[in-house]
């Protein structure tokens, strides 16, 4: 009986292990003590959560017709609060003034957020956000708006679904990072030769 008790620990623990646990979207963090959880006002979580290191603003498709051309816009705002680096970072995801979802991000950072320079190698491995790139590597040399990858089937107006590419240049030789990302999300990242 103890036998057959130990192996279903034991099967229940590799299960936990082989999930990532950090990607998993929350429905709740502590926040100086007090719970913020889905569904809060962004009134009342900017007011209980720290500062955003990071915010960004996008408009996702909520209704798309047969021919996938997009009936209905949301706007979406997305803070990214860094809770130091024993804690991991979260992403709040705020639709129409409201907590609507909540990411678990890497851990955060013991400085300021954006105030070092990676290395191209760090670089690669900085996360999977803009935030998270920017929190570990700093701003990019350069940064620009890219349009819509489809405009009869995207946005009615600049702005929406929003795309961007960010360029580290690292010198000495080595090659050129081109990062594209869309509503903040990083898509690829690029080698590009000097």
């Amino acid at each position: 009986m103890i036998g057959r008790l130990l192996i279903i620990c034991a099967v229940c623990l590799l299960a936990l292990a082989s999930h990532d646990l950090s990607a998993a979207p929350a429905s709740m963090i502590r926040c100086d003590g007090r719970l913020v959880q889905i569904g809060d006002p962004v009134w009342q979580v900017g007011r209980t959560c720290p500062a955003p290191f990071w915010r960004e603003e996008f408009h996702e498709a909520v209704a798309v017709d047969g021919l996938g051309h997009t009936l209905l816009w949301q706007r979406v705002e997305a803070w990214t609060i860094n809770f130091g680096a024993r804690r991991f970072m979260h992403r709040l995801i705020f639709v129409d003034g409201y907590l609507r979802r909540i990411d678990t991000l890497g851990y955060g950072m013991r400085w300021e957020p954006g105030s070092r320079r990676c290395s191209w190698r760090e670089l690669e491995m900085a996360g999977q956000t803009a935030a998270e790139v920017f929190a570990r590597c700093g701003p990019p040399d350069f940064q620009y708006d890219l349009p819509p990858l489809n405009p009869y089937r995207s946005a009615p107006w600049p702005g929406l679904g929003q795309r961007q590419r960010w360029v580290y240049d690292f010198g000495g030789g080595r090659a050129v990072r081109e990062l594209e990302f869309h509503n903040g999300h990083l898509r690829s990242v690029n080698r590009v030769r000097p």
